[in-house]
């Protein structure tokens, strides 16, 4: 039977590529063919069937395009609520792996380029903006003036301009509108990249390396834009003000382009954005590409705007991607000359312009794939953050450089509570803080498996009493566990020694037996060395410890591994089926597996080929799995990395936590860092971090159908997870930079006067 069925998948291929070989496909047209292999192969039951498989597919094509051939495929998968009844049919895709993370480093270009800038009079915009180009670009590059009818001040400084530069000066002596006089420099140019640059913008260093950088990390991108103050779709931090206006978003005080773009470089982590529209202030053009589609339209865009907007759609229908390089920043001043009204008449033209030209279709589904891309989302709320960040930098640097940390983690695995005390840490470092993990010899092996690239150094303790050896030379020492308290009780007794914390996790007697020692051990960690600097990240936890033990730790917030969990460079695809991830942890009771592998069988039962279920925290032959109600369509990651989690959240449009209650929701908040909608319980420490209804839904998971109601609700309600996706970025306000500043200001206080730092602002105040 093997052997046949292998017979039966040559002649397939060898028929297929038999008629497709002599094609040249792209990427798009290469899926449908991939998907038209797909459905003829499952279609097949003899060989004699292939041809006509084959001669009905091509019918169906030529008939219903496409979209005829996709409905045939659905049907075949018994995706079709019609067909295949009975069968149980995994709906769940396969999972595309997160490319590897883009590095922070930025090489020199090396390919030729033309800079076009464009000239209409407005003198300082255009000194501004020249300046700028040759101070802060690197070569090899050349400058394309094109003075379209400028009045004498304009064109005598041009022509004294280009005097030993490398630029060249072409002059029309009547206005010719932009689309014509950027097509006379595009006409003469010759490099492999042409950027045309509007003459009201700023660079800031590195800028053409970065737009470079991004168009050369993909050979299917065409055309590159940066980040802007005003910049439609490009702006950060908003894209609007509160009166419905343009968003301005001038710099912060005291701010140069080059600091912002810095701070702008730094939290990005190189997504990279496919759109379908790009801004025509700064747009970064392959060669490749001018030489497919030709310039801009002159023609229809003489006496209006829009002729950046009809490119876009040239490339994109050439499939061609456009791309935001979201690690550079250019200011946008934008004309000053029009009123906001005048601005929206004159978008509107260009609009009308555009639709007469493209049709409406193209342009919608462009501005949809545009205007609520989740990457373009958490950009912005990324740079919302950036003032204060780098506040909390500063401040840090000056109050805490050349303290020495000790933090006691003695890990064997990538546990959640125990990455993100590494994430703070390596934040520690970048304040100059010395601070190291202590783990012990025993563990060596396992931790560096589990993290290889970690950036704080790690000591490795042969036992917990060796700790007296090594903890004088540190300023503080800092538990995360009740057993590493225990480590640090001979310290107590050094003269000037460390100053003492506990960073309480959690709770943690109440994952254990009364009856057991390790309880009452527990229990007593919390009061177990006198002048212990408690600290904990929320309310939640507070409020157990001071009403069961009479002890108040301080808070220094939740925060989230924010450089790491970000989303992917494509939009999603709204007609695909919603996936569904949700969180099996069989440890404990608390996670309460069994009832979710129940509410996730019962919503595949009701939605069949609508959603699409992953599960995680569980290994696929771990005993306790089989035992469960597993009879679905749902794919089993296993046990991940902190990397394989940050994967599996990306391709998920909801995650499902159904534990009792959550100590920390550190992986819920992942989930939103990411843009997924979360469901979890409303007992724990997300009620500090969801606001129900808003950024996420919260349930009494003890009720399975209040569980099953509020996921159904999601799936049902487009519009409402959509709303739901978009504010859980909000979660992004809680960065370690500002948690890891506290625990240190815990740690090493400052008499309350001294107000320096302590107006910083994050997801919850201390």
């Amino acid at each position: 039977m093997a052997e046949r069925d292998r017979k039966i998948a040559a002649l397939h291929d060898s028929t297929i590529w038999r008629f497709t070989a002599p094609l040249r496909w792209s990427g798009t047209q290469l899926l449908r063919v991939n998907l038209l292999r797909r459905s003829l192969r499952l279609a097949i039951g003899h060989p004699d069937s292939l041809g006509a498989a084959f001669s009905k597919a091509i019918r169906i094509f030529q008939r219903e395009g496409w979209q005829g051939v996709r409905v045939r495929i659905r049907i075949l998968l018994g995706r079709d609520p019609g067909s295949r009844a009975g069968v149980a049919t995994p709906t769940s895709v396969k999972r595309k792996p997160l490319p590897a993370r883009n590095s922070k480093k930025v090489t020199a270009h090396q390919q030729n380029v033309n800079i076009i800038v464009c000239v209409h009079n407005a003198l300082e915009d255009v000194r501004r903006c020249l300046e700028a180009v040759l101070s802060r670009t690197l070569p090899p590059y050349n400058l394309i003036i094109v003075d379209d009818g400028s009045g004498p001040e304009t064109k005598s400084y041009l022509e004294q301009f280009v005097v030993g530069q490398p630029a060249t000066l072409i002059r029309n002596d009547f206005a010719t509108g932009y689309a014509r006089a950027a097509n006379t420099a595009m006409k003469a140019s010759t490099g492999d990249f042409v950027v045309l640059l509007h003459c009201d913008t700023i660079v800031p260093r590195r800028w053409l390396d970065r737009l470079i950088q991004c168009a050369n990390s993909d050979e299917q991108i065409g055309v590159v834009g940066p980040l802007s103050n005003t910049a439609s779709w490009q702006s950060v931090p908003n894209i609007m003000n509160a009166s419905g206006d343009r968003a301005e978003n001038p710099l912060p005080k005291g701010w140069s382009v080059d600091d912002y773009a810095n701070e702008v470089a730094r939290i990005s982590p190189r997504i990279y954005p496919r759109v379908g529209f790009l801004n025509g202030f700064c747009l970064l053009i392959k060669r490749k590409l001018i030489e497919d589609i030709g310039v801009l339209d002159e023609e229809t865009f003489a006496r209006v705007d829009g002729e950046e907007n009809d490119y876009c759609l040239r490339a994109t229908q050439r499939d061609w991607q456009l791309a935001v390089a979201d690690d550079c920043y250019v200011l946008h001043a934008q004309s000053k000359s029009y009123t906001h009204e005048q601005h929206a008449e004159l978008s509107r033209l260009a609009g009308e312009a555009l639709a007469n030209k493209d049709g409406h279709a193209p342009i919608g589904h462009s501005l949809a794939i545009t205007q609520s891309h989740p990457a373009l989302q958490y950009i912005r709320k990324r740079c919302e953050g950036i003032e204060n960040e780098s506040s909390v930098r500063h401040t840090a640097a000056h109050r805490f450089e050349g303290k020495r940390v000790l933090v006691l983690l003695p890990t064997t695995n990538a546990d959640a509570e125990g990455g993100i005390v590494l994430v703070e840490a390596a934040r520690m470092g970048e304040f100059g803080v010395d601070v190291w993990i202590a783990n012990l010899e025993s563990h060596r092996h396992l931790c560096k498996r589990r993290h290889p690239n970690l950036s704080v150094p790690v000591l490795y303790l042969q036992t917990a009493d060796d700790l007296t050896e090594v903890a004088a030379d540190f300023d503080a020492v800092i538990a995360t566990r009740y057993l590493t308290v225990f480590w640090m009780e001979a310290l107590k007794v050094l003269i000037d020694g460390p100053v003492l914390g506990y960073y309480v996790q959690e709770f943690e007697p109440d994952f254990l037996s009364k009856d057991s020692e390790d309880y009452k051990k527990a229990l007593a960690s919390y009061t177990a060395i006198p002048g212990l600097r408690l600290f904990t990240k929320t309310a939640w936890t507070r409020e157990i410890l001071k009403n069961k033990l009479g002890v108040c730790p301080d808070i220094v917030g939740p925060s989230v591994d924010v450089d790491t969990h970000y989303p992917t460079s494509v939009m999603r695809e709204r007609n695909r089926a919603i996936q569904i991830l949700a969180m099996v942890g069989p440890s404990t009771a608390r996670r309460a597996p069994e009832g979710t592998m129940r509410m996730l069988r019962l919503l595949s039962q009701q939605f069949r080929y609508r959603i699409g279920i992953t599960i995680l925290g569980i290994e696929p032959n771990n005993p306790q799995l089989v035992s469960y109600h597993r009879d679905f369509p749902h794919h089993c990651l296993g046990e991940l990395d902190a990397d394989a989690v940050a994967n599996a959240l990306s391709n998920a449009d909801i995650f499902v936590d159904c534990s009792t209650s959550q100590a920390m929701g550190l992986t819920a908040m992942e989930a939103m860092a990411v843009g997924v909608a979360v469901v979890g319980p409303i007992c724990g420490e997300l009620m500090e971090i969801v606001r129900h209804g808003h950024n996420g839904l919260l349930v009494d998971t003890h009720d399975e159908g209040a569980m099953l109601s509020a996921v159904s609700r999601l799936v049902n309600d487009r519009m409402l997870l959509e709303r739901i996706q978009a504010n859980a970025f909000e979660a992004l306000a809680y960065s370690p930079v500002v948690s890891a500043f506290k625990i240190l200001d815990c740690l090493f206080p400052r008499a309350h006067q001294d107000v320096e730092g302590r107006g910083l602002q994050s997801g919850q105040d201390a």
